[in-house]
């Protein structure tokens, strides 16, 4: 279970609120420039908050009343953003193994990821040579296999076809489902498909959570943002 309260402000919105994420998939919803991210990029340690407490799996990640801050490194959570995050360096094969080596013990070798993935003949490729889609394959593979604590993922499918997206979904769930899975998505199919615990996010704020009474909230207040705009 992971414990997250906190506060962080910007020039142009204060981003706050207080989360319970348990083990199974919870799903951050919102519409743009609500907030979502930055929960993800808290959590990580990528961004630090003004004020606030984070605790998984009985270790605190910060206390700023404390001066507690573990960094990044060491907090163990697998990380999927849009951006791929793949080190350029290495081919598709190298960036894998690299994340397998961080497991004690392995549920999968390398060639099963690969044609789970639809990645085969393509593993002695550069990030750089691949395509949007094939890169978030890889970052999405090597977020979930080290054993982490916790996966979060912002945006995850958004540059996968269909049929890609809900391959890796399926495969998500088998994999992660005694662990939380944060998700960030603006996407309903995602949502419904994964989700079982929902918060609602608007304006930097959390006004919602729940089960899926809480995805009609999210409907009819994207409706009320279209009619506005």
């Amino acid at each position: 279970m992971i414990f997250l309260s906190f506060k962080k402000s910007f020039k142009n919105i204060t981003i706050e609120g207080k989360f319970t994420f348990e083990k199974g998939f919870n799903v951050i919803l919102g519409p743009s420039g609500a907030g979502k991210s930055t929960v993800i990029k808290v959590m990580c340690g990528i961004e630090k908050p003004d004020e606030g407490f984070m605790k998984c799996c009985d270790e605190v990640f910060f206390d700023t009343k404390k001066g507690v801050f573990l960094p990044p490194q060491k907090r163990r959570l697998g990380v999927v953003f849009q951006s791929h995050n793949l080190f350029p360096h290495m081919t598709v094969r190298e960036n894998i193994e690299f994340a397998l080596k961080k497991a004690k013990e392995p549920q999968f070798t390398v060639e099963e990821l690969l044609e789970k993935f639809n990645l085969k003949g393509h593993e002695n490729k550069y990030p750089g040579e691949l395509s949007g889609g094939q890169r978030q394959r890889v970052a999405v593979i090597r977020a979930i296999v080290f054993n982490p604590r916790a996966v979060l993922m912002d945006e995850p499918f958004s540059s996968l076809d269909f049929k890609t997206k809900l391959s890796i979904m399926e495969f998500i769930k088998s994999v992660h489902i005694e662990k939380p899975v944060i998700i960030v998505t603006h996407d309903l199919f995602e949502a419904l498909y994964l989700g079982q615990k929902f918060f609602l996010m608007d304006n930097g704020k959390k006004v919602k959570e729940g089960g899926k009474e809480v995805l009609k909230e999210y409907v009819d207040l994207e409706k009320i943002k279209k009619f506005l705009s």
